[in-house]
């Protein structure tokens, strides 16, 4: 490598959408990114510790991963560890650094994600960590499990007097689907129904 050569220096933050605002935190130094400008410490959530790389899910496993954070020491226990962090916003990017030594650029943004628990521990040398596991955004929609079940009483709700349900075994839960409720042009149609999911010919009948 010549000694003219450019030198790449390569970036990791994030932002974590707090209640009470925004929290943008880098891996080292300050940058610049979308006109809002990102540092190594916060004075509240500290400085990012374990930038632990979410794993990706399959089958009935869901995209997951932590971050580790270690609160400013002078900040109290109770402004860091909070329930409602739980379900905020967090994304993660990794840059470049351009020759200005500020400005983040060739940006890939990694994961877009949402934080699902709140933890708390101490390292070896007695500090405060914070760590937030995170969820998938569409897997934390999926566990909140609001709107219709495919359940015995939904389904005779629909097809009055089928008891298909009673032969049914090793039937662990029910899982949400579709509307809370119905829209108003729901209701039977040619013999058919329109349930919250369903149609009817009447709504294209205009």
């Amino acid at each position: 490598m010549a000694a003219t050569d450019p030198i790449i220096t390569t970036a990791y933050f994030l932002k974590l959408e707090a209640p009470d605002g925004d929290v943008r935190l880098c891996d080292g130094g300050v940058l610049m990114f979308g006109g809002e400008l990102y540092e190594s410490h916060h004075p509240i959530f500290g400085a990012l510790i374990e930038p632990d790389a979410p794993e990706d899910g399959f089958g009935d496993m869901a995209e997951d991963g932590q971050i580790v954070l270690g609160p400013n020491p002078p900040a109290s226990v109770q402004a860091w560890y909070r329930a409602d962090l739980e379900g905020c916003r967090l994304r993660i990017w990794e840059s470049d650094i351009d020759s200005d030594g500020l400005t983040a650029i060739n940006v890939k943004q990694r994961r877009d994600m949402l934080v699902d628990t709140v933890g708390r521990r101490q390292a070896a040398n007695g500090q405060d960590q914070l760590i937030l596991s995170l969820i998938g955004r569409p897997e934390k929609l999926f566990l909140k499990n609001e709107g219709n079940v495919c359940s015995q009483r939904f389904h005779q709700s629909v097809f009055a007097g089928e008891r298909g349900f009673e032969n049914c075994t090793d039937l662990r839960g029910f899982v949400a689907w579709g509307a809370e409720t119905p829209p108003r042009s729901a209701g039977y149609t040619g013999g058919s129904y329109a349930g919250g999911g369903g149609y009817s010919s009447s709504q294209y009948s205009r």
